[in-house]
């Protein structure tokens, strides 16, 4: 189950909403991704798994083996120097802002009490959101 916090900055506004569960995604033959959401993700995968190694069932061992080789999760992030959102996979991207390029990134899940990038003053105070 995945949950969902919005966070808001006190002074400015500046809103950012985080899911809990990240991006799930296997990458095609090419290393495109394909993402996987909460709900349904699971059986989604598994019929991509068919796709790529043009089977017929899933073989739980091969499967683990593919997810291991293909699959990752990108988390969802925001650069603490210029407020941009992004998303990277920790076990793979490069930890760097898409924006700035620096290395000052954060994962959204832990943005309560933190500074707010936009305008220096306030701070991020989380609601929780939504389930799905």
């Amino acid at each position: 189950m995945a949950e969902c916090t919005d966070f808001s900055c006190n002074v400015c506004g500046f809103k950012v909403e985080s899911w809990s569960d990240g991006n799930p995604y296997l990458m095609d033959g090419s290393g495109e991704r394909h993402f996987f959401y909460h709900p349904g993700g699971d059986g989604a995968a598994r019929e991509f798994y068919l796709q790529e190694t043009s089977g017929f069932e899933v073989n739980e061992k091969d499967y683990l083996a593919f997810w291991n080789e293909r699959g990752g999760c990108e988390s969802s992030l925001i650069c603490l120097h210029c407020g941009r959102q992004t998303r990277r996979d920790p076990e793979r991207d490069p930890m760097k802002c898409t924006g700035c390029r620096r290395s000052e990134l954060l994962d959204t899940q832990k943005l309560e009490a933190r500074t707010c990038p936009k305008c220096k003053q306030g701070t991020f105070q989380g609601e929780w959101g939504a389930i799905s």
